[in-house]
């Protein structure tokens, strides 16, 4: 049965600036753009600015040649993902989706070259859209190709992260037209730029806790919702983590937990925290028996030292697999004796 992929994005995803890493967010909200004039109602492209090919992207107009039927092994048993669409008129409704299509087949890289990987963006593409729209997608595709080579090439200005992320803004902005940059990059731009004000109030120690609340909620007032649900998302079994560490504390019982996590995070994933749950104890439980038998044997006065080393080496043989010896000697060097893990 194939399953549905969701990968890392692309483009700004190969160049790390400032040591900040892009996220993958939901479709974005939408909100008014800048010289909206490139786009026609319906969310459609219209004048959009010219970029040349890439050297290396030169593949054939699709229907000339098909791309090969194998897939490479990352791809293997996987969906495209991008749920591409066109409007009544028969033209492209750009949204994140048309980005999300692209980055599954480019995901690719170093497996495929540039032009294979074109090719196989451009068969689905005409499966999927009528002949304009089909069109249309192909030529942000060029462009898109063409923006992930040049953001390759960027040399961050500063060690601020802000400058490198103006930069790949500024970038973005000379591609694509105002309603590409919108649909591809807008969520994308917004997450990161909070999470840098976020940063900075956080380690403000000028701040006092009350003034670094508000600075908080000012940052979230004006951060777009669908930002805010991904990381909400994103943090919400942390957050469960300390509501439980807390439930805990105060005397709550299993089942009081199992109720609490049911209605935080839904049966299925209540369901699958139990059974970590009881993947650790059982952990646990097997490397506190480990330990004992071994302090047992280090306490025995019977074995000289050659005796006490095999005796050990030997118990550890039976009582874990390979990789869990490794972990219980990491264990053991970082705090001996700990269960934790």
């Amino acid at each position: 049965m194939s399953r549905r992929r969701t990968l890392a994005i692309g483009g700004v995803a190969l160049v790390l600036v400032g040591g900040i890493a892009w996220c993958t967010l939901p479709a974005p909200t939408a909100r008014s753009v800048p010289g909206a004039a490139n786009r026609t109602a319906g969310g459609r492209l219209a004048a959009v600015p010219t970029v040349p090919k890439l050297a290396n992207s030169a593949a054939p107009e699709a229907g000339e040649v098909a791309p090969p039927a194998t897939l490479p092994g990352s791809l293997e048993g996987t969906e495209p993902d991008g749920a591409v669409e066109a409007d009544a008129s028969g033209h492209l409704i750009i949204t994140i989706e048309l980005r999300r299509l692209f980055d599954h087949f480019l995901a690719a890289s170093g497996e495929e070259s540039v032009a294979t990987m074109r090719a196989r963006i451009i068969a689905v593409l005409h499966a999927r859209l009528p002949d304009a729209a089909a069109a249309e997608a192909i030529a942000i595709l060029d462009r898109y190709l063409a923006y992930r080579d040049a953001a390759r090439r960027l040399v961050p200005p500063s060690s601020d992260p802000r400058a490198g992320l103006d930069q790949v803004h500024d970038l973005r902005s000379k591609m694509f037209s105002p309603a590409v940059v919108q649909a591809f990059f807008a969520d994308e731009e917004a997450a990161t730029y909070a999470a840098l004000a976020r940063r900075d109030a956080l380690t403000d120690t000028s701040l006092s806790p009350a003034e670094r609340e508000r600075r908080l909620a000012e940052i979230d007032a004006r951060t777009p919702p669908a930002v805010l649900a991904a990381r909400a998302a994103a943090t919400a079994p942390l957050d469960e983590l300390n509501r439980e560490a807390q439930l805990r504390a105060a005397g709550a019982s299993d089942q009081e937990i199992a109720a609490a996590r049911t209605a935080a995070l839904g049966a299925g994933a209540a369901a699958r925290l139990a059974d970590l749950d009881r993947a650790h104890a059982a952990w646990d439980a097997r490397l506190a028996r480990f330990r004992a038998e071994r302090a047992a044997m280090l306490a025995d006065h019977r074995l000289d030292d050659a005796e006490r080393r095999r005796s050990i080496a030997d118990l550890l043989a039976r009582s874990f697999t390979p990789s869990e010896r490794i972990r219980v000697e990491a264990l053991d060097r970082v705090a001996p004796g700990s269960a934790e893990d």
